[in-house]
């Protein structure tokens, strides 16, 4: 079977330590320092958006790559959170003084929970 048709363990970038923590531990762990040594909502929003679409387009690329499940449903999430948490940042929307955190927070407990499928269904899709 060729592994690029079909889900593949060896092409799971979140099975690699390295790519994993290139494309989804080092920008959380970045974003979530920096947002603990600054005030400025728009600092931790512009922050908070290149982490959450740097992560979201690691899984677009790792679903691309092995199919996995769980990377088909993160990479929406956290690209619509990284454009929620900017335009709450940026004054656009208002939705009241923790507005940021939670679109931060739910776009990452999505991200999370969109492994939940892939306990039920299997890891690897098929395309």
């Amino acid at each position: 079977m060729n592994d690029e048709k079909s889900g593949s363990p060896q092409n799971d970038w979140l099975g690699r330590p390295g790519a994993a923590l290139i494309w989804w531990c080092a920008p959380l762990g970045l974003a979530l320092a920096i947002s603990v040594m600054i005030s400025s909502s728009r600092l931790m929003a512009a922050v908070w958006m290149v982490a959450l679409s740097w992560m979201g387009i690691g899984c677009w690329l790792n679903a691309r790559r092995c199919h996995r499940l769980h990377c088909y449903f993160s990479a929406p999430f956290l690209v619509l959170g990284a454009i929620a948490v900017g335009l709450i940042g940026f004054g656009v929307v208002t939705l009241g003084p923790h507005a940021l955190g939670n679109a931060i927070s739910l776009a990452l407990l999505l991200a999370v929970l969109s492994f939940v499928p892939e306990m039920i269904w299997g890891k690897y899709g098929r395309r």
